[in-house]
């Protein structure tokens, strides 16, 4: 991305940069839950404290700032609890001490789209015998059963928010 803007960079300074940027509490960064240990440590998912500071590198995209704040608001509950999980499936976040799986998603209108985050949700739930799964979207609110017969609440994200 950094050699995207014409700038010319070393990999150890990216990462020191990045190492810098964790530690002034600009950014923060999640392991992914089904890594070996060697890639938990190298390999991580980065966002920052503040969506104000990841609107500025954004056009006008809406899903980064809603997957942003989703992991704003878990980091503040979970903090070094909380994953995504990248394994054959791709599920945004996990918290596998209470088996609960989340992920972000503007809207589901689009079939695919529906398809896609039910079934990364349904996967791992038939790996990790979860006991909740919810999708956050703007302004969609459902329940969808599963085939197992759990169910999977779809949920706005200001809901979401102010009642967890």
């Amino acid at each position: 991305m950094v050699k995207g803007t014409g700038v010319n960079t070393s990999t150890a300074s990216v990462i020191q940069y990045v190492e810098f940027a964790k530690e002034a509490c600009i950014i923060l960064a999640l392991e992914n839950y089904a890594s070996k240990f060697v890639e938990k440590e190298t390999i991580k998912k980065h966002y920052f404290i503040d969506n104000g500071l990841l609107s500025i590198f954004l056009s006008e995209s809406t899903a980064p700032l809603l997957e942003n704040l989703c992991v704003i608001h878990l980091y503040r509950k979970y903090e070094e609890k909380l994953y995504f999980y990248n394994k054959n499936i791709e599920v945004d976040f996990y918290v596998p001490e209470e088996k609960y799986a989340i992920q972000a998603c503007v809207t589901l209108h689009d079939e695919e789209t529906k398809n896609r985050e039910i079934g990364a949700l349904t996967k791992l739930d038939q790996l990790e015998s979860l006991e909740k799964m919810t999708i956050v979207t703007l302004e969609e609110e459902d329940a969808i059963t599963t085939p197992s017969g759990k169910s999977i609440e779809i949920v706005p994200a200001w809901k979401w928010m102010t009642t967890k």
